[in-house]
């Protein structure tokens, strides 16, 4: 009798149907190359867990609802791990194309209010020009352009964006106009913010061109201000430096035959 109670239970066991959330919940944390289908997973995973339970569960499927909650958990943990720091990754990158953008025209509308704390924000920290430096620029640029409106990028050669440092074109607009120049940026190499309010990207100079070639420069930089100064005086004076080309191989047989010809005839 015992043996016939037992097989009768084991018979009754095996004629358990199988659970189809068990099955769904451990093929969805398989696909854990899909957002949020883990985490539905998992769910269901909890959910069919009762119904799986032995002894006395309606169904079969007791090892998949174990192992979809295992990789459920694991998945999903990995997800928003992986959620979080692609978040990260896209504000550093919608803060540099925000500084690219609007860092020119904020840190002089900045400038020319007086405002030093909202013009400091775009510089990179080390970079930042002193408040005499800075009302230098302003005095200059407000008595050659006027008062200013905007800035904003303009067509030009690709900047090297591989480098720490790079400079890139704008279009400056005064009330007298709109000039050309560049706006010279840097950018972190460690990952450490390089800006006081956690940029990876911040200014390092603002070049500005009159129409007579001489450069209005705003940096901190001496390096800046005297190449600026020195390219200034040049244009000014219609000064342009031009390189040789080296002699090709021909030229210099050319050279060479002609001082055979201007040489005078030695004596017999």
């Amino acid at each position: 009798m015992n043996a016939d109670a037992a097989f009768t239970e084991t018979s009754h066991a095996e004629m358990k149907p199988m659970s189809a959330m068990a099955v769904t919940a451990f093929v969805l944390t398989l696909l854990f190359c899909i957002p949020v289908l883990p985490l539905v997973g998992l769910f269901l995973g909890l959910a069919a867990l009762g119904r799986t339970a032995t002894p006395g569960g309606t169904m079969r499927g007791r090892p998949l609802v174990v192992t979809a909650i295992i990789l459920g958990i694991l998945v999903t943990a990995g997800q928003v791990y992986t959620t979080v720091k692609l978040v990260e990754v896209a504000k550093l990158v919608s803060d540099s194309i925000q500084v690219v953008l609007q860092g020119p025209t904020g840190a002089i509308e900045a400038a020319f209010k007086g405002d030093s704390t909202q013009t400091n924000e775009w510089w990179s920290t080390d970079q930042t020009p002193s408040a005499a430096q800075t009302a230098a620029f302003v005095a200059d640029a407000t008595n050659r352009f006027g008062d200013f409106s905007s800035a904003a990028p303009s067509d030009g050669d690709q900047p090297p964006f591989g480098q720490a440092t790079f400079s890139i074109p704008y279009l400056f607009t005064f009330s007298k106009g709109s000039y050309e120049g560049t706006a010279k940026f840097q950018a972190t190499t460690t990952g450490e913010p390089v800006s006081a309010n956690g940029r990876i990207l911040g200014l390092v100079a603002i070049t500005v061109v009159d129409t007579d070639g001489t450069k209005v420069v705003w940096s901190s930089l001496d390096s800046d201000l005297n190449a600026a100064a020195g390219d200034s005086v040049k244009e000014a004076a219609g000064e342009t430096i031009e390189t040789p080309a080296a002699e090709t191989p021909a030229a210099e047989e050319k050279a060479a035959e002609k001082m055979d010809d201007q040489s005078p005839p030695s004596d017999p």
